[in-house]
């Protein structure tokens, strides 16, 4: 039985992952980079340079896109509690602003014609 991988991020399933993991795939759910120190096997966060891997370089960013070679998935990354404190500060924020809450825009169609229309309507002067 093949392993199930879960973006680093947001927990979203991400089924089979293509071999080698391009550099710039990102998760379908919240467009979080996947070649990312964060969603590696050798990421540990309590180490000096966070990478637990002998020959890599340590990267500056943990979770943005990066040229690792020594990059391996992993299918632990995904830290449920971290998400949910991203999630409130998120909702709080929203809250602050008067906008819609994380969890409508979510839930809104994932129709790239509406996610046009979203980001149209979300810039100054976009909602007539």
């Amino acid at each position: 039985m093949a392993a199930k991988f879960k973006c680093w991020r947001c927990g979203h399933d991400l089924g089979e992952l293509p071999k080698p993991l391009p550099r710039l795939e990102q998760c379908a759910a919240c467009e979080a980079d996947l070649h990312v120190c964060r969603f590696c096997r050798f990421y540990k966060p309590t180490i000096l340079g966070k990478c637990d891997h002998d020959l890599a370089e340590p990267a500056r960013e943990v979770d943005i896109a990066n040229f690792c070679q020594y990059f391996i998935p992993s299918t632990q990354a995904f830290v449920a509690k971290e998400a949910d404190k991203e999630r409130q500060a998120r909702e709080k924020l929203a809250a602050l602003f008067g906008e819609d809450s994380v969890s409508d825009k979510t839930a809104k169609s994932d129709d790239p014609l509406e996610k046009l229309r979203s980001l149209f309507e979300d810039l100054p002067g976009g909602k007539n």
